[in-house]
């Protein structure tokens, strides 16, 4: 009886989607990341567990991602005023 995993480490998903492995990682820490715990990635062992990814569910997560328009992030308060030189 042969299982094939659906289950990959970080350097596979990340060759897998076409980014370098530390994006792939930053990515995931992001407060608004695109990427969902049992979805995407899942923690293996006990402590300091093996992190591993769903490449499939990786991707379509990673293409569907939205990020906020520049517009909505700028926090500047006031309408910027012309200088007259």
């Amino acid at each position: 009886m042969t299982i094939e995993s659906t289950w990959a480490n970080t350097p596979e998903t990340a060759e897998y989607i076409g980014v370098h492995p530390e994006t792939l990682q930053r990515l995931r820490r992001l407060a608004n990341s695109p990427f969902k715990e049992g979805r995407d990635f899942r923690w293996l062992g006990i402590g300091k567990g093996k992190l591993q990814w769903n490449p499939e569910a990786t991707n379509a997560s990673l293409s569907a991602y939205k990020r906020e328009p520049a517009v909505e992030v700028e926090t500047f308060s006031r309408e910027p005023v012309p200088s007259n030189r």
